[in-house]
């Protein structure tokens, strides 16, 4: 095992100062961190040696000062991990959201065609105004639903949420499907 790392760990093991677990100062420190050790036991008892494996550091951790970091330490790895499954459930939801979104912009644009046919005397003005209102109505409608959909499923249990949205709004599952793979494609995904 003759790498950089090894060699780096060999010049701090022969600049230990810790005292040895035997008499007199330390000439040889041994670093075990196997399971099961790599390195016999008795070895600690010889004078000049200090070896230190994962039962000694958790002796050693276990009254130490440090042990409240590690408890700190461990909060914030579970709330990052709360955090995590939170933004990985309520991305679960994000292509349902499109999808809505979709068909709402079609929808929109349906109504619009449909109006051009009935009033076909209006000026730009007038329908860019009317677009507008109805784009805007819809924006307000769906707004409160997808804001909401998106907080509870980022909930344990709240993939259903997305579930029931795609029922309750009739979305074609080919959509929602399609948006999750442009999704998956993207290649800024997950870059902030």
């Amino acid at each position: 095992m003759e790498n950089g790392t090894a060699g780096a760990v060999r010049q701090a093991v022969r600049r230990a100062t810790v005292p040895a677990q035997g008499a007199g100062p330390v000439r040889l420190a041994l670093l075990d961190l196997a399971m099961p050790r790599d390195i016999d036991g008795a070895t600690a008892r010889l004078d000049g040696v200090r070896l230190v494996d994962i039962e000694s550091l958790a002796e050693a951790s276990a009254d130490a000062p440090m042990a409240a970091d590690v408890d700190q330490v461990r909060t914030i790895v579970a709330d990052e991990v709360a955090a995590f499954g939170a933004a990985q459930r309520a991305a679960h939801i994000t292509p349902t959201v499109v999808a809505l979104r979709t068909m709402a912009a079609g929808v929109v644009a349906g109504e619009i065609a449909r109006l051009d046919g009935r009033l076909p005397d209006l000026d730009e003005k007038q329908r860019a105004e009317i677009t507008q209102t109805v784009r805007r109505v819809v924006d307000k409608l769906l707004h409160a639903p997808t804001v909401r959909v998106k907080q509870l499923a980022s909930e344990p249990g709240g993939a259903g949420y997305a579930d029931a949205l795609r029922e309750l709004f009739d979305l074609d599952p080919q959509t929602v499907a399609a948006v999750s793979r442009a999704d998956l494609n993207d290649p800024n995904r997950g870059r902030s």
